[in-house]
């Protein structure tokens, strides 16, 4: 839409800006769109909003000024610092379902409710950003075609395509409080069809979420908006005593507060600027009126701009109302690190009503005082800052957070050693460029690599040379699972309820399995006897063509590729809300369950419970199983017998936890935290054999194990990956293609004969790793 700045008004009050692009504004249903902005900003009130200071929709630069909030958004907290403690989510639930209060009291329903709408203050969250309000009389822009709101925290009912209701933002705030609880979205999906449909059927992963807060979300995020809590009973589950008195001073963390100071700190520079232009403007009044400044402001730019004299001189309308925004000084020349363009206000003079408010620092970047500035109109770069990272991980034990203990802080080395520098990394033996990777490993077979790409091929690369395809069959999902070998063929998913196997020499299409309207496959879980596979999906129960589907069953499906049929295992209550990442053997089904257990079912009997461990709120969603024995890691390493579910043996973390696991001959892998690097156990003893220290890790992915060397994703993807040595614990090497991609994390997989296939957004390398 356009850029956020951090101003001043005439009367030194801090104010954000939010001033909209050229293209967008010539655009006639989004002025629409945003005169509804504005008016339902104006309207709702309430201690946990912004309120509105000045506007001027239908200026030729459109911009709206609020009261500035000298704070990060929830999801500038959370990626700098990790998942929030459980107490601060509570208070912060409070506080967002008092201002969905104010906002439904004005007949209205916000529909953007996300982490980078809600601003973390000192004395409380503030709801921010009404670009998509909707008035409750069923009133909308868009057509039916139109989908407004961002993905990952939209309702089922916009993701439908029906009317969104005071409901849909209950549903929203409830995904919000998971992020704000994990660090991560709490439904997810490879394409933005397949995130749609996890939020309309299925189930939210709160693996991460601590109690009572996952209790809390679950009533937010019943399918039924009828069935949802409201927010006055939300606002009361989260804060008994009421809001005001858990929103006091120390309802954020140490880390989250030194945010908020920094912010002041840039708004007490802005004032100090402010102050030092006009101090000089007397001099430039006298020159005469509409003549630029040395400093780029306008003589005349002491006349409040707004609805209250757009279209007029403006008169000496500044005295009577101090608190309207300034006409823009020059904000036209500044660059994004804290110094971008206004994206729409021209360089050239315009009338003082034309131009949008003061913005003297985009975002929360301080502005260089007026002493550091030269008599030319552009403001100097200001340094850039340090960001943290987007991955950071932070668990709480279920009796540390609801007894009042410390939260675990995942962070980095506390000692002040360095990771051993690696050597230089082996050079790949090829690189395929192709279209963008899925998020998933290659999988081998007899020689080549399989892998998935958009907008839905599987590609078939030889190991010695992959740099073209051996074949390209198109037409599968974007499901986020890697291909799959069983019958005698790759096996993928296509659409709605179909199972597509292709030919692995010729890539020619060999069978395809449809199950008709009534099922949806969503991801393959595995396979076993060379012929049966699991794949996660719903059970669809649908009254009439007219009316589409009416409710769905989470279900697994045992398929059996020889006998062309499928049965249906459905999910258990308990492992509603979990991200279901199984181990699957002949005869076992292993995977973390909803309720934190290490939970092992039947392949043979409709998938019936063999036993389950409790490990806690720890647990990490990623099983291993080698031999006949599970692993699994939180605070600790936990070996069970894989038949029976009796501890084998078990190692605490010294500090931090676990977070990832790789298995390999006799040994067992996983990354620690504090400080980062690879452990390796014994894997029938549990006796420690190293542990290599490494720069910052992405715990995300399993360790690919290798015959020589385990291989690990660095935090940044633009560091690549590092490889240790499987035997000695040594850091070998790192190998990156110094690319950041953003989300786009690596995807590293070995065949245990020497070779190893890294993909990276749209390229894969292969390196022999002997």
């Amino acid at each position: 839409m356009g850029r956020v700045y951090l101003a001043t008004s005439s009367a030194g009050r801090a104010v954000a800006v939010k001033v909209i692009r050229p293209e967008m504004a010539e655009d006639k249903n989004f002025r629409i769109r945003f005169r509804r902005e504005v008016a339902a900003a104006a309207a709702v009130g309430g201690m946990y909003t912004a309120s509105v200071v000045d506007a001027a929709p239908d200026d030729e630069t459109p911009w709206l000024a609020t009261a500035y909030v000298p704070g990060p958004t929830l999801a500038e907290a959370v990626a700098a610092h990790g998942p929030l403690p459980v107490e601060t989510v509570l208070a912060l639930g409070a506080g967002i379902a008092e201002a969905l209060i104010a906002v439904h009291a004005e007949g209205l329903v916000h529909r953007d409710l996300k982490p980078s709408n809600v601003l973390l203050a000192e004395d409380g969250p503030r709801v921010i950003d009404f670009g998509i309000v909707r008035a409750r009389d069923g009133y909308q822009l868009t057509g039916s075609s139109g989908l407004f709101g961002s993905l990952d925290y939209v309702c089922p009912e916009q993701a439908t395509g029906h009317p969104v209701g005071p409901e849909g933002d209950v549903f929203c705030l409830g995904s919000v409080l998971a992020f704000a609880a994990s660090g991560h979205a709490p439904f997810n999906g490879a394409a933005a069809a397949t995130l749609l449909y996890q939020v309309v059927h299925g189930s939210a992963d709160l693996t991460l979420v601590p109690e009572p807060l996952d209790k809390i979300i679950s009533l937010c995020h019943a399918k039924d908006p009828s069935l949802r809590i409201d927010p006055d009973r939300l606002s009361a589950a989260c804060a008994p005593g009421g809001a005001e008195q858990v929103l006091t001073e120390g309802w954020l963390p140490a880390r989250v507060l030194t945010m908020i100071d920094d912010r002041r700190a840039a708004a007490t520079d802005l004032d100090r600027l402010a102050r030092t232009l006009t101090s000089a403007r007397p001099a430039a009044d006298a020159a005469g009126a509409g003549a630029p400044t040395a400093s780029g402001r306008y003589g005349s730019g002491r006349l409040p701009v707004g609805p209250s004299s757009h279209g007029t001189d403006g008169g000496n309308s500044a005295a009577a109302d101090p608190d309207h925004v300034l006409p823009a000084g020059d904000a036209d020349n500044r660059t994004a690190g804290g110094t971008g363009s206004t994206g729409g206000a021209p360089p050239t003079a315009e009338p003082p009503e034309r131009r949008p408010p003061a913005a003297a620092a985009e975002s929360a970047e301080p502005a260089q005082p007026a002493t550091d500035r030269s008599a030319a109109p552009a403001h100097r770069r200001t340094p850039e800052r340090s960001r943290v990272g987007r991955r950071t991980l932070l668990a709480a034990t279920a009796g540390a957070a609801l007894a009042g203990g410390t939260a675990l802080v995942v962070r980095g080395r506390t000692s002040g050693q360095r990771a051993r520098r690696p050597g230089p990394a082996p050079e790949p033996t090829w690189v395929y460029r192709g279209g963008p990777l899925l998020q998933t490993p290659a999988v081998f077979n007899d020689g080549t690599a399989l892998l998935k790409s958009r907008p839905g091929n599987m590609i078939c690369l030889d190991l010695r040379n992959g740099s073209q395809p051996e074949w390209v069959y198109q037409g599968i999902s974007l499901s986020p699972s890697p291909v799959l070998l069983a019958n005698d063929a790759a096996v993928a998913l296509g659409t709605g309820a179909t199972l597509i196997g292709v030919d692995l020499a010729g890539g020619a299409e060999k069978f395809t399995l449809d199950f008709g309207r009534n099922f949806q496959f969503d991801q393959l879980l595995g396979g076993y006897d060379g012929y049966v596979v699991s794949v996660l999906g719903a059970k669809l129960d649908r009254r009439s063509e007219e009316e589409g589907v009416a409710t769905s069953t989470s279900a697994v499906f045992g398929v059996d590729l020889k006998a062309r049929r499928a049965v249906v295992i459905p999910i258990d209550p308990a492992d509603v809300g979990v991200s279901l990442k199984p181990v699957i053997t002949s005869d076992y089904f292993v995977y973390a369950d909803g309720l934190r257990n290490v939970t092992v079912r039947s392949t043979r009997d409709t998938g019936g419970l063999r036993w389950r461990y409790p490990v806690g709120y720890d647990l990490r969603p990623g099983l291993a199983v080698l031999g006949a024995t599970v692993f699994a890691i939180g605070s600790e390493v936990i070996a069970l017998d894989l038949a029976t579910g009796k501890l084998r043996w078990k190692a605490k973390a010294e500090r931090g936890m676990f977070a990832s696991l790789g298995t390999g001959g006799n040994t067992v892998y996983a990354t620690g935290t504090d400080p980062y690097g690879v452990h390796a156990f014994n894997a029938a003893t549990g006796a420690r054999r190293w542990f290599c220290e490494t720069p910052r890790l992405n715990v995300d992915h399993p360790i690919a194990v290798g015959a020589d060397a385990v291989h690990v994703p660095a935090f940044e993807n633009r560091n690549g990956f590092y490889a240790i040595g499987a035997a000695s614990g040594r850091l070998l090497w790192n190998f990156t293609d110094g690319r950041e991609t953003g989300v786009n994390d690596w995807q590293l997989s070995c065949d245990g004969a020497g070779h190893l296939v890294a993909q990276h957004f749209d390229r894969t390398y292969g390196l022999t790793v002997t």
